[in-house]
Formats: structure tokens, C-alpha cells, sequence
């Protein structure tokens, strides 16, 4: 329920936001799919306008969990983008699952969480973030929340717009702008754009920025009944992409009794923001010995490293005013092309192209009567296509899956208040929901055995492994390719598999082999290359929910809400290419809310409070693992208990001074999580149930959830000075945040530490003139903290951090 401070000027009108009466502006949300007062909405929302968000520096919505303590944001490799609400949010490592955090632009549903990456944060009306399951008004994977991106929309009989550049250090070029042009009476257009060019915050080059974004709209407005918008978006992104730092190395399991465990950690003693391709890194990881060809790791070149994605957007928005309501259309189609490589935990790398697109319908109405009772009914329906070529290459594992998958999904809703008094309201809503879903490909999982395969009778192990050569450096590493049939003839060209070789699918009986043409030290070869992947795989799966929401509001004064709600929500299972779990089971949640929205002291301050308890079952839970002697990423289902309190002030204390505050006290904690490896290969900082079938388990309970730190909060100070013609605004924001984990291995080593960040912002008006000129420092202490950490089956610790401090100058131009 948290409200972003709203600053004393904007910056692309020049206006004050904050009256002369210093009361608090009204913001309008649209969160209950229809326009209201934020103080209105009994929903805990939280909104930033586009001033707050260029003040913050967000270059993408991946950036935006530096913005609430609600909020957490995993960027991992590529464009893959994970988002977490108080803990309930899904890692999204593959288009196989869905994100629990539902995304929509422009009020349309985004199937695949990639598209954060390409969301960029320009000309925006506000960005909404809805706290909690939304299953009646959003639907399925809105488990943890909803984040609307809401751009700017054209306006009738107006000719208007901005420009606005932005340099700093890292040698950053940003520009943006829009034009808002006013056909006729009837017509209006608006067309607007953005670029940024950074270099990256890690010296080899990794975590840069290199994109741009186009969108256009048409309003159609024949008369006051019938309103027709249509809109295009693009967007683009080709820069080298995230990479983190070798902070360190764990142990590897031996074998002696008495030897080292799998969770010692030695630190690196490598800098932050050097990168994964930094030569002190490539050193410590040729050092390591991959298993089980005990061959040394190969260094990650950093012209491996890249990202060419696109992302297409085409929808409409038809509304159409009757006496009793207004009825509303939305269809869209959205697609998206990917190729992408990137290091993640020490890949070698990995490698990705897809191709995505959806097809969705909305359709709403919305009724306006003069009784008590008033809502919305609606229907709605996605279509979506997938398809995928991957390896997670690393060196002599080559875990390669191509495949095709997708579904589609529809639902009924309706969602009603009924006026009990004047003051007492009862709210009510549900949501049937089918989805349909499959997958069909083969997983192969190329491994080079040092020695020969295991059922040869010639696999060898250390010291034996030495002796044979394979840690010599004579052992050929595995060509970085997605194409099962381009592995295989690298290996034959190169004459280092017999000439005749063909890549065989798996899961036929004994797994496909390839002994290497280089003779062993002790056994006949060097090495044996075998395909122990799973094969040709097809699922098809059907799932269907019912979720509900019910509520009481009571205005207890005229500038004072009370109210509690009850929802819940569901985001379905799903198919996986892998036999351990091919299937994964549905997530349900259900939220118990008691909340309050106040205004006081002539509408100068504004206190809203939220107490919550969430019930969530069934997670799903991808995380990364050793299976087969390989890296791979399962699905677990877990159950949690998640609770606290939020509180929010904003106070105009004069007409020149406005403070805000948020805070968030959290308790998430795993009631129970099962999790899996090859035996002695899990690197869990949770305890082992020991080894069945071949299986080792591992129980996780009591964990704390993902990216839900025990506290947090954000203080925002404004102060407009006044000289003579010109205004300067200055102003400041404290962001703290307690220690939160990043990765479902829980070790210490991938807690991120708690910090405290400073912004700061000065920005110049002159009176009338349509120009403003601003100085901004970002995290002016260089708080570095860790925002996504990846752990290899060997123990290699890459960690991503916090972007360091930046500063530079604006300069913005209304028109």
C-alpha cells in the first residue's frame, strides 16, 4: 500500500506537484481496471511516476527492486529477469515455467518474464506494483503481484512534448522524448522513444547497456461514446550483457572420510567489478578440475559473451460508454527474438536462441449504475508458441535441449462492490480459470568421462585420472553449440570420435557413446563422451482453478478508509524436459489483509498501514542442482507462511517541503522444501535425509524466502528553494535494506549482505521557460551488495552486484 514521494516538480511538464496549501496531490491508479483515487482502492499498490523513476536511474524494469522493500528483481543471464514479492515469485531459468509476478504493458499481459529486459523506463504515466495475489482482476501467475508499466497515452487538441538527455559517468548517453500531436479534433497521435549507451560497471566489458525503444499510438475519438487507441512498441537490446565476479570457491567431495565439505568456502580475494573474464579469474577457474573427466576448466572468453533480443508489440484498446457501463476490448500480439550468451555460475557459456510470440484477447465490462452495486465482468484469453534451443555449456558437460512448447489459457471474471451504506461497502469476486499446456523435444545431456564410459569398466577417477592424462590439458572441450547434430560432427571433423558417429538420441536403452580418438596414459583412450540425457520427451498437461477475493471497506471518516480483504491465487503446473520431474504441481496462495488509507491535517498528511498473512502452497521452486554428473534445473514444490506489517507516511510539511517514508516488516520462512542432487553432490546449506534410488534429499524448512529481507524501508526528502525566477529542487533518498538470500543453495555465501544506499538529486527550473536542468549522484557511498549469485556444480561462486555510484547531468526541454 506503499506510495511512492511525489516530487515537488515534474519534470517533463514544469509544473509543481504540491499546492501552495502544501496538500498532497490525488494519484490516480487503474489497478482494479478502473480508474480511481489511490486512496480509494482498498488494494496495498504501490506508483512511481516517470520523475521518480529517471531520479532512481532505472534504465530497465529490471532495475526496479531497488525501488520498494516489497519488491525483489533477479537478472541472471540474458535477458532472463525473475521477480519476487515479499518472498513469492519463481526463478524464471527457461521458458518452461512461468513467472509467479504478473507483468503487463499498456494493460496486456506478458507471457514470458524476459520481457522486463526490454522494458525501458520512458514516457511512462507510472509504473503500479500491486502487493499480493490478484486471482480475480489478473488471474493466473499473479500469485505474488501484479507490475503495471502504464505508458503516457495521446491527449486530443494538444501539440506537446519533451526531450531529454542524460550523461555520465561509464561514459552513458541517454536520451528519450515524445511528441503528442493533434490530428484533428478526433485523432491525436503520440510517438515516443529512448536510447542509452553505457559501458559496463565490471571491467571486462559485462553489466553495460546497449538498446533502444520505439512506441506509437493513435487515439480515435469520433464522438464522447466510442474511444479506439492502437499502439505499436519496439524495443532492443545488444549489449554484452550481465556477468559476475568470481567471489570464490567450495570445496569438492573427495571421497576420504574425514575429507573437506562440499559448503567450505574459500574467498577469491578477486575485486568486485572485474568480471567473469577477468584473467585473475580465468586463473582460479583452470585450477578447478570439472568431474568427471577431471579435466581443467577451460577461460570464459569474453567475445563469447553477447545479446541480440528483440521485442515486437501490436495491441488496441476499444471503449465504448453506454448509459450503464463501458465496455472494453483489448487484443494484442506480442513476439520476441532471442540469442543470447552469457557466463551465469561459470558456464562456458550458455547458449540461447528462442523465438516467442502470444496472441491475447481482453474483453470488460465495467458498469456505472446508480444503485449500490457496481463491478466489472470480464473474459479473457492467451495463446502463446515457444520455441527454444539451449546448452548450458560447460566445457565437458553440455546439457543441450531443443524443443517446442507453449499452450493456451482462458478465463471468466467478475468482481463487485455493494454500497451496504454510505460509508460500509462489501466486495466480491471470482475467477474461473483453464490452462493448457505441452512440451515436445528431446534433452540431451552430452559428458565427457575421463578413462572411458562407466559401464566400460575403463572409467577412471583421481589419482588414476592423472595418470591417465586427463588433467593434462589434452582433453578436448566440448564446442559451444545447441545443435545435437553440430556437436557430434565438431567431434568427427576434428577426428577426435570415430568417422562414422552420429549423435543418437538417448533413452533408448544403453546411453549413446563416443570414445575419443586420443589414447589414454592407463586405459585406451583419454576419454569417452556420453550422451546421458533423457531423450525425446512430450508432455501435454490441463489444469483449471477457481480463485476468489472478498472484502469489507468502511470509510470511517471522509478522508479515512478501513478496510480487510481475503484472495486467493494460483498459477498452474507445468512440464519440464527432464525425468527426475517431468511434471511440477500447481502454486496456490491465499492473503488474509486488514488495511487503512488516512489523509489528515487539511490533506497534508497521509498514513496508510497494511498487516498481512499469506498461506502459499506449493511453490515452484527451479533451482540449480548436479544430476547425471550434470548441471540441471528442477522443480520443487514447497509450502511457506508469510506475514507483516507495512506502513507508509507522506507529509507535506510546507508548501516547499515534502517527506516521505516506507517500511516493511517481513517474516517469510519455508515450512517445507525438498530438495535434490546426485548423491554428495547437493551444495545445500540445508540438512540431507540421505540417498534413495540414487537420489540424494535434502530438507530446506526454515529457510528464509528469496529476496524478503526481515526489514526495509525508503525515506524521500524534497525541498523546493525560491530564487526570484528560478526554482531548485533538491532532493534525497535513504534506502535500507536488511539481509535477504539470493539463491535457493542457502549458503552464507549467497545471502546478500544489508546495506543502506544514498541518492541524490538537483534539478533547476526556470519559471515559464519549459527547461530544467538537473545534478544527480546514485548510491554516493558505493554500497555494493549482491542482487543474483550463481554457484557451478564444481563450486565456482559468481556473484552479481549493485550497480557502484554513478553521476552525471540531465537536461530536459518541454515542448
Amino acid at each position: 500500500m506503499a506510495l511512492g514521494l511525489p516530487n515537488a516538480y515534474s519534470q517533463q511538464s514544469n509544473e509543481p506537484e504540491v499546492s501552495s496549501q502544501a496538500g498532497i496531490e490525488e494519484v490516480l491508479v487503474t489497478a482494479q481496471r478502473r480508474e480511481q483515487s489511490l486512496q480509494d482502492a482498498a488494494v496495498p499498490v504501490q506508483t512511481f511516476d516517470q520523475d521518480q523513476l529517471t531520479q532512481a536511474g532505472m534504465e530497465s524494469a529490471q532495475d526496479l527492486g531497488l525501488l520498494s522493500p516489497a519488491l525483489g528483481v533477479s537478472a541472471g543471464g540474458g535477458p532472463l529477469t525473475s521477480f519476487f514479492v515479499r518472498g513469492v515469485g519463481a526463478l524464471t531459468v527457461n521458458p518452461l515455467t512461468d513467472a509467479a509476478v504478473a507483468q503487463n504493458v499498456d494493460g496486456i499481459y506478458l507471457g514470458r518474464s524476459s520481457g522486463a529486459a526490454g522494458q525501458a523506463m520512458y514516457d511512462l504515466a507510472r509504473v503500479e506494483l500491486l502487493k499480493g495475489p490478484q486471482g480475480t482482476l489478473y488471474g493466473r501467475n499473479a500469485t505474488g503481484g501484479v507490475v503495471n508499466y502504464i505508458p503516457n497515452k495521446p491527449v486530443l487538441g494538444e501539440n506537446s512534448g519533451y526531450l531529454q538527455g542524460e550523461v555520465g559517468n561509464y561514459s552513458k548517453i541517454g536520451l528519450q522524448g515524445a511528441a503528442n500531436v493533434a490530428v484533428s479534433d478526433t485523432v491525436a497521435i503520440r510517438v515516443s522513444g529512448n536510447s542509452l549507451d553505457r559501458d559496463g560497471f565490471s571491467d571486462d566489458g559485462t553489466n553495460d547497456q546497449d538498446s533502444y525503444s520505439l512506441r506509437a499510438q493513435l487515439l480515435f475519438e469520433p464522438n464522447d461514446k466510442l474511444s479506439v487507441r492502437v499502439a505499436a512498441d519496439y524495443s532492443e537490446v545488444s549489449s554484452t550483457g550481465p556477468g559476475g565476479d568470481l567471489i570464490g570457491t567450495y570445496a569438492n567431495p573427495t571421497g576420504a572420510p574425514n575429507g573437506p565439505s562440499i559448503t567450505d568456502f574459500t574467498p577469491s580475494g578477486i575485486p568486485i567489478s572485474t568480471g567473469p573474464t577477468d584473467p585473475r579469474a580465468n586463473e582460479l577457474r583452470t585450477s578447478v578440475l570439472h568431474t568427471p573427466s577431471f579435466a581443467p576448466f577451460q577461460p570464459i572468453d569474453p567475445n563469447d559473451l553477447y545479446q541480440d533480443i528483440s521485442w515486437t508489440g501490436f495491441m488496441a484498446e476499444i471503449n465504448y460508454q453506454t448509459d450503464v457501463g463501458t465496455l472494453t476490448f483489448l487484443p494484442s500480439y506480442r513476439e520476441s527474438e532471442q540469442d543470447y550468451q552469457f557466463s551465469g555460475p561459470g558456464f562456458a557459456p550458455a547458449k540461447t536462441q528462442e523465438e516467442n510470440n502470444q496472441t491475447s484477447f481482453e474483453l470488460r465490462f465495467a458498469t456505472d449504475l446508480d444503485g449500490p452495486l457496481n463491478g466489472i465482468l470480464g473474459a479473457f484469453y492467451i495463446d502463446e508458441e515457444i520455441s527454444t534451443s539451449t546448452v548450458f555449456a560447460q566445457n565437458f558437460a553440455s546439457p543441450i535441449q531443443n524443443y517446442d512448447n507453449g499452450g493456451d489459457s482462458w478465463a471468466i471474471f467478475g468482481q463487485g462492490t455493494f454500497e451496504l451504506t454510505e460509508t460500509f461497502r462489501l466486495n466480491a469476486g471470482v475467477r474461473y480459470t483453464e490452462d493448457s499446456k505441452f512440451a515436445d523435444g528431446i534433452s540431451d545431456t552430452f559428458v565427457t568421462f575421463c578413462g572411458g564410459a562407466p559401464f566400460s569398466g575403463n572409467f577412471l577417477t583421481p589419482p588414476a585420472s592423472f595418470g591417465n592424462g586427463c588433467a593434462s590439458g589434452a582433453m578436448p572441450a566440448h564446442p559451444v553449440t545447441s545443435d545435437r547434430d553440430e556437436f557430434i560432427q565438431y567431434f568427427v571433423d576434428n577426428g577426435l570420435i570415430a568417422p562414422d558417429s552420429e549423435a543418437d538420441i538417448p533413452g533408448r536403452g544403453r546411453p549413446p557413446f563416443y570414445d575419443l580418438t586420443i589414447p589414454g596414459g592407463i586405459s585406451p583412450v583419454l576419454g569417452t563422451i556420453v550422451n546421458v540425457g533423457d531423450g525425446e520427451l512430450t508432455s501435454e498437461l490441463d489444469y483449471s482453478e477457481t480463485t476468489y477475493r472478498l472484502g469489507v471497506e468502511w470509510d470511517w471518516a471522509d478522508d479515512n478508509l478501513l478496510y480487510a480483504t481475503f484472495e486467493t491465487g494460483y498459477r498452474a503446473g507445468g512440464v519440464d524436459l527432464s525425468t527426475v520431474s517431468p511434471t511440477y504441481d500447481p502454486e496456490y496462495i491465499d492473503a488474509f489483509t486488514i488495511g487503512s488509507k488516512n489523509r489528515f491535517f487539511d490533506n497534508t498528511l497521509q498514513l496508510n498501514a497494511e498487516l498481512f498473512l499469506w498461506e502459499y502452497d506449493g511453490q515452484q521452486v527451479t533451482y540449480f542442482t548436479t544430476l547425471d554428473s550434470a548441471s540441471a534445473f528442477p522443480i520443487a514444490n514447497a509450502d511457506a507462511t508469510i506475514q507483516g506489517l507495512d506502513l507508509d507516511m507522506i507529509w507535506a510539511a510546507t508548501s516547499n517541503t515534502t517527506i516521505g517514508l516506507s517500511m516493511q516488516f517481513l517474516d517469510a520462512t519455508y515450512d517445507e522444501l525438498t530438495l535434490v542432487s546426485d548423491p554428495g553432490r547437493g551444495r545445500f546449506g540445508c540438512a540431507s535425509d540421505g540417498v534413495t534410488n540414487g537420489i540424494e534429499t535434502y530438507s530446506c524448512a526454515g529457510n528464509e524466502m528469496l529476496y524478503s529481507p526481515e526489514f526495509g524501508a525508503d525515506l524521500n526528502l524534497n525541498h523546493i528553494v525560491n530564487m526570484g525566477n528560478y526554482d531548485l529542487s533538491l532532493t534525497a533518498v535513504v534506502s535500507h535494506r536488511s539481509e535477504q538470500q539470493t539463491n535457493f543453495l542457502f549458503l552464507d555465501e549467497t545471502e546478500s549482505d544489508a546495506y543502506t544506499m544514498l541518492n541524490f538529486d538537483a534539478t533547476l527550473f526556470a519559471d515559464n521557460a519549459g527547461w530544467s536542468v538537473s545534478a544527480f549522484v546514485r548510491n554516493a557511498t558505493d554500497e555494493r551488495f549482491s542482487v543474483n549469485s550463481n554457484v557451478s556444480n564444481r563450486g565456482l561462486n559468481y556473484t552479481i552486484y549493485s550497480p557502484p555510484r554513478t553521476y552525471g547531468l540531465r537536461l530536459t526541454a518541454n515542448f
